[in-house]
């Protein structure tokens, strides 16, 4: 009796349709950034949260300083002084020694630089990191960048740039950013000579430049004592000194003719990115750029682009549009594709197709309204754990992020009006002003499809310039290889 009750309790509460399900609303609230600050002795800023799901402790830590501190004729210098900092030992303990000592206490250690920062990072088990710590702060302060492991990275990079040209897609990300970008730091690559100079000397020279208390920002997650780790961490780089910050990437401005560039290349499919500089972080119209974008080509297999040239016309297996407005200057709004050599100027067209729709028909309501709720119902996951929470603190630190911006993302994106989608598609979408790289085999991509809807020629003419062709470059020099 007792449990034929509980039988027609249970199903009586089981609704008939999944229609019929309720769901309690999700209510998620921005961390503030304040409860997880600690500020050390020496003025390091350090951001801590307790995790004691796992006995485990994650350290991060970030510099001010990358890719954009190197010389014309040193572009890749401080890639190579980051990674040497942990694979290269430190001045009291050699490289092997190193690896083994991590490797004992089941640790793992890395750093790597990009072009605006060197980020450094350890994982290790709570019961001995005040063993693993130290050794990290060895390996970040005091480099010993042995000298077989200075020539072994070396070796490794040349071998790489030797291969730059073998495939298409590595052309293709190479020209476009050299267009978008010019001869700045976000626009240039390393070569031969300047790796070949590389010693020990510049990269000592670079890390005192760099890697300073001063320039450094840290984040420490795990099983632990939040009262008790901040006292461990004065004790340790609470103490470090160090020289003043370096100074913030500069603006990177670049001019380029608008039309077609090509790199001749024989392969199956063409590769095309199409591009234009967008705004700068902060610009009253970056969250109606995002809306915009998301409908345009950024939402997926939703999105105007995809459906275009991917679902309707089958040109392409991906095809879709990127945003980004940029600390550091003007961003960047890009498009790209692979499409069969004959199909890539159908494509092409369409994309142009669609930022002609979109700059001159309101979108629709129910475009707007699911482009508006997916950026809002996403959003929560930058925050999904501790260490992506930090993450995002430490990247808003680093960028200049207005405090408090994220407490109202929500309610800016909702205010987006297909109005505002409207005009800032006319704002940042012009085809007179964007370039169009391609690399594929020309002579098959030049005249279009073999219906004669669309051709090169046709392309340019919509992005108001001409066709140019690229020369192939030496993978090691990145000059011109021979005839064009």
């Amino acid at each position: 009796m007792i449990i034929t009750t509980l039988s027609m309790f249970l199903f009586a509460s089981v609704p008939a349709s999944p229609r019929e399900l309720v769901y309690p609303e999700y209510v998620f609230t921005v961390p503030s950034p304040v409860e997880y600050t600690e500020v050390l002795d020496n003025g390091i800023r350090v951001f801590i949260a307790e995790n004691k799901e796992l006995p485990l402790i994650q350290v991060g830590v970030v510099f001010e300083g990358g890719g954009y501190l190197d010389s014309p004729d040193e572009v890749g210098l401080t890639s190579m002084m980051a990674s040497l900092m942990r694979s290269g030992g430190t001045t009291t303990v050699s490289a092997e020694e190193i690896d083994e000592a991590f490797a004992y206490l089941a640790a793992s250690a890395s750093v790597s630089g990009g072009s605006t920062t060197i980020t450094a990072s350890l994982n290790s088990l709570s019961s001995n990191f005040k063993e693993s710590f130290p050794l990290f702060l060895d390996v970040i302060m005091m480099p010993g960048f042995q000298e077989d492991r200075v020539a072994l990275a070396k070796t490794n990079v040349l071998e790489g740039l030797k291969q730059r040209n073998d495939q298409a897609s590595s052309i293709l990300r190479r020209e476009f950013s050299s267009k978008m970008f010019g001869d700045s730091y976000l626009g240039r690559k390393p070569v031969s000579s300047s790796i070949e100079l590389i010693d020990v000397t510049l990269l000592q020279k670079k890390h005192a430049r760099v890697i300073s208390p001063t320039n450094a920002t840290f984040s420490i997650i795990g099983d632990f004592d939040k009262d008790e780790m901040v006292a461990y961490l004065n004790t340790t780089i609470g103490g470090w000194m160090g020289p003043s910050g370096v100074s913030t990437p500069p603006a990177v401005v670049s001019t380029y003719t608008p039309g077609i560039y090509y790199v001749d290349q024989d392969v199956p499919q063409g590769g095309v990115r199409i591009g234009i500089r967008s705004v700068q972080q902060g610009d009253p119209d970056v969250e109606a750029m995002e809306v915009m974008n998301y409908i345009l080509g950024g939402g997926g297999f939703g999105s105007r682009i995809t459906q275009s040239v991917r679902s309707r016309e089958g040109l392409a297996y991906s095809a879709g549009s990127q945003f980004s407005a940029s600390p550091w200057g003007d961003g960047v709004w890009g498009a790209g594709y692979e499409s069969k050599s004959s199909t890539v100027a159908l494509a092409a067209e369409l994309i142009f197709d669609e930022i002609e729709r979109i700059q001159t028909v309101a979108v629709t309501s129910e475009e707007l309204d699911q482009a508006k709720k997916a950026i809002i119902e996403q959003f929560p996951s930058m925050f999904t754990s501790k260490s992506d929470t930090l993450g995002v603190f430490i990247s808003d630190e680093i960028r200049g992020v207005v405090p408090g911006y994220w407490e109202d993302y929500r309610e800016k994106i909702n205010a987006v009006t297909s109005d505002d989608i409207l005009r800032v598609a006319n704002r940042l979408l012009d085809p007179q002003k964007m370039v169009v790289v391609v690399v594929g085999n020309w002579s098959e991509i030049k005249d279009g499809d073999i219906d004669g809807r669309s051709s090169m020629e046709k392309i340019s003419v919509i992005v108001g310039g001409g066709v140019t062709e690229l020369p192939v470059r030496d993978p090691l020099t990145l000059q011109v290889t021979g005839g064009m």
